[in-house]
């Protein structure tokens, strides 16, 4: 197999791949995050997304490179992977920002359009921002599941985008094949996971009918029943893609992996139930590109032992190592 496995422990009775996966995620222990800054971004399209600056006020922090975290599939700035990692970087005197991917969060009412895995222009835009309002020359990315993909995108097409500058790039989680990973969600686990997604997209879509009345695929009736059939009726026509399949296809960022030369680590789950495993076995990866892998951990759980969060104290030792 490829990549490199690194010691995760997981706590007592929890190394089971779906009660690291639920388990986390109810349990998040979402930070409170005083003083933060709402700021918009304008999309060159005409729509808009909300970014959202954690930086301690400390002067010590002027010679720091800031670091965007941005959240995954159904998740926004408030998702507690985002605040708890925030918290720790924020309490090192780091510059920080969480993005709301477009559409996502607080940001619907000023998107007419969607995230979705491709949107790898977003991210850049947003990047140029953040480097221009903090006069920075760098930055680093730390991007989980639907985004890792978008991250890994970006950094592929990294000629297409020579006015950013990302020095350093975490993927954690990235559903590196779209159309592998959305039939194996459907197929596997009695879809507890595709319901999971649906239900959460199904309240964002509520909300998005209240501020784009106009948009004609928000009206799904009957509501899709797995994420490929809400991607195909939805994400797809909305963003300009033919269907599902198109959009699958051309927003999956495995097959240009190797065009990388940024420093960039990638971290995996064998056990994972929503991103499958087996798709990095056959990967071609740049020189500049780390894959990690642990036998246990789900989809983003890795809760350790003495309830320790392991993904986030593996993230900070990256950041601050190099």
């Amino acid at each position: 197999m490829a990549g490199t496995y690194l010691d995760f422990k997981p706590r007592r009775f929890l190394s089971c791949r779906h009660r690291q996966t639920i388990l986390a995620a109810l349990f998040g222990g979402t930070r409170p995050l005083p003083e933060t800054k709402q700021h918009t971004i304008e999309l060159s399209d005409g729509d808009s997304l909300f970014v959202y600056d954690d930086s301690p006020t400390s002067t010590a922090t002027a010679q720091s490179v800031p670091t965007l975290l941005v959240h995954g599939l159904g998740g926004s700035h408030a998702s507690s992977y985002l605040t708890r990692l925030a918290t720790r970087l924020r309490q090192n005197n780091q510059k920080v920002f969480r993005m709301d991917m477009r559409g996502c969060g607080l940001g619907i009412p000023v998107a007419k359009r969607t995230a979705h895995a491709g949107a790898s222009d977003d991210l850049a835009q947003t990047i140029r921002w953040i480097q221009e309002f903090t006069q920075s020359n760098s930055i680093r990315v730390v991007a989980y599941s639907l985004s890792g993909n978008i991250l890994l995108k970006l950094l592929s097409e990294a000629e297409e985008y020579p006015n950013i500058n990302i020095e350093q790039a975490i993927a954690i989680c990235p559903p590196i094949d779209l159309a592998y990973s959305s039939h194996q969600i459907t197929k596997k686990y009695w879809g507890f996971y595709d319901y999971q997604f649906i239900r959460s997209l199904k309240k964002d879509i509520a909300q998005r009918l209240k501020h784009h009345p106009d948009c004609k695929w928000s009206r799904l009736t009957p509501f899709p029943k797995s994420l490929f059939e809400f991607d195909d009726r939805f994400t797809a026509p909305l963003n300009g893609f033919q269907d599902a399949n198109d959009y699958y296809q051309r927003s999956s960022s495995k097959a240009d992996l190797h065009r990388i030369s940024v420093p960039t680590k990638i971290l995996i789950a064998d056990d994972d139930p929503v991103v499958p495993a087996e798709v990095f076995d056959d990967v071609q990866l740049s020189e500049t590109t780390d894959l990690f892998r642990t036998k246990h951990g789900g989809h983003m759980g890795y809760l350790a032992s003495k309830g320790r969060r392991w993904l986030d104290e593996q993230i900070i030792s990256w950041l601050e190592s190099d």
